[in-house]
């Protein structure tokens, strides 16, 4: 098999095992060396050097001598294979070996890597917020504030006792509710003072005994207060209630208290500041993370979508030029024949043969007008891989072509492919095929173009399309037809081999 590098053609040597081209492509993986081995061409090697050059050359000869353009087969554009994002690739040199990667992988790698990365500060983050939170909770709980409103309780709950001299009963129940509230209010005073800082407290910041506090002084008078009530002089009791030694005193308890207050909302704020900037910082770790990965996941199934059909057209392609090549071999396409007529598929057969004709024709219309028109890269593809000998040669077979004779093979070109319209694409044809509508209008604006003279040569593209589906349309029957030619050469070397053993045993 002789082949360059592209996506387009195959050419096929005469000395090409028929059977070896049924089972070249067996796997995904050789479906894309195959069609990278594929050439550009639908004819040889040698016309790929210098075309985009010899084609402008030829067309300005052709016209300076004929006063007419090339025929418009003759300007196909050749497609240039384009190094995409995902094909650049990267070794990376391991201690079990050589890693190859490309772009697309190394970028997806990296999203990963970041990924990773963020839900891993994520966790630590999350991790360190809970253990400081939780600690910061547990100071709170201990901290309870409420003593303050069992203190204005225990004021309320002695004036009342004082000044209800003359409702003895409630009086006294009143100061028994003093008596509660006042170890309810010890009770959370000592809890704040076990579990604050010392420096915090406010006899330590001025050098104080706790007894010698105004607070506490006031709770002195109070339950002296409630001992005379509860011995029955109210006179007392009054007089020690409105003196302003006691109103001073109670003054004092707000300010006493103020510095754990601020100590208890310094740790709620902390906790709260805490919180806001554990969330903060998550929230951008994960914007920032879905930020590179969501697009790179995004081109990623983009990409991996769009070479998946680029693969499927390949692999296609590569069927197709498995179908044409069982078509051109003499062999094969006749046995391949008989097999679409078991198979019903006489029709499709019959077609791609004839546009196989047509591209044969078209072939040969090329080279003649390469002879007529191009010397340039006659001579320049002729000195690089023959000898002058050839080039003599080559140059008396130019001598034997004229424009008649690419007239003519354009003649036949019409005929054939009008004999492909009325017989396989035109709905009342008598082997009309399966063919859309538009495909069929198609060849048949072109049919009428040369027919009126608008056009002087039938396009070489006019059945690709055409030829494409017929061969998607085959592939079942060519698969099957494949598995039947390996049945049989199984079977004849088994045979073989059987005679083989039998005349060893002789």
């Amino acid at each position: 098999m002789k082949a360059t590098s592209s996506s387009t053609d195959l050419v096929i040597s005469p000395s090409t095992n028929s059977t070896n081209i049924l089972t070249t492509v067996s796997s995904s993986q050789d479906v894309a060396t195959f069609i990278e081995m594929t050439p550009t061409s639908p004819t040889s090697i040698v016309k790929q050097s210098n075309y985009s050059t010899g084609i402008q050359k030829r067309d300005s000869l052709h016209k300076s001598v004929t006063g007419k353009s090339l025929p418009s087969s003759m300007k196909t554009p050749m497609t240039s294979s384009v190094t995409g994002f995902h094909s650049k690739t990267f070794k990376i040199y391991t201690c079990c070996g050589v890693l190859e990667l490309n772009c697309l992988k190394l970028t997806s790698f990296a999203a990963l890597g970041i990924s990773i990365f963020a839900f891993l500060c994520l966790i630590i983050i999350i991790s360190i917020n809970f253990s400081i939170v939780n600690l910061l909770h547990t100071k709170l709980n201990h901290l309870d504030t409420s003593g303050t409103f069992d203190r204005d309780l225990m004021i309320l709950a002695c004036r009342v006792s004082v000044t209800n001299q003359y409702n003895r009963s409630l009086s006294l129940e009143y100061a028994k509710l003093y008596s509660e509230y006042s170890d309810r209010y010890y009770e959370s005073l000592n809890n704040l003072v076990a579990n604050v800082p010392p420096e915090i407290l406010y006899w330590n910041q001025h050098g104080m005994s706790r007894e010698d506090v105004k607070s506490r002084r006031a709770v002195k008078q109070e339950l002296a207060m409630i001992e005379l009530v509860k011995s029955g002089n109210y006179s007392s009791a009054i007089s020690i209630l409105d003196s302003s030694q006691y109103k001073e005193l109670l003054t004092g308890y707000q300010d006493e208290v103020q510095s754990i207050f601020d100590y208890v909302e310094s740790l709620k704020q902390e906790n709260s500041d805490l919180d806001l900037a554990t969330t903060t910082t998550s929230l951008i770790i994960i914007c920032v993370s879905l930020v590179v990965v969501i697009p790179v996941l995004l081109v990623f199934v983009m990409l991996s979508i769009r070479k998946d059909n680029s693969k499927e057209k390949q692999l296609r392609l590569v069927r197709k030029y498995m179908i044409m090549d069982t078509i051109n071999d003499v062999k094969l396409s006749e046995q391949f024949k008989e097999f679409c007529k078991q198979e019903r598929s006489e029709d499709n057969f019959v077609l791609l043969e004839k546009i196989n004709e047509y591209k044969k024709l078209c072939e040969r219309s090329y080279d003649i007008q390469v002879f007529l028109y191009d010397t340039d890269i006659l001579s320049s593809s002729a000195s690089s891989s023959t000898s002058s000998t050839d080039d003599s040669s080559k140059k008396k077979n130019k001598k034997g072509f004229s424009e008649k004779d690419v007239v003519e093979i354009e003649k036949k070109k019409f005929e054939i492919a009008f004999e492909i319209f009325t017989d396989f694409l035109d709905v009342t044809g008598d082997r009309s095929v399966n063919i859309s509508k538009h495909l069929a209008d198609f060849v048949k604006q072109h049919l009428d173009f040369f027919a009126k003279g608008e056009n002087e040569s039938m396009p070489e593209n006019l059945f690709e399309t055409i030829e494409c589906e017929m061969c998607v349309l085959m592939m079942d029957t060519h698969h099957r037809f494949k598995q039947f030619i390996e049945t049989q050469l199984r079977e004849k070397k088994m045979k073989i081999r059987s005679v083989h053993i039998v005349s060893i045993k002789k």
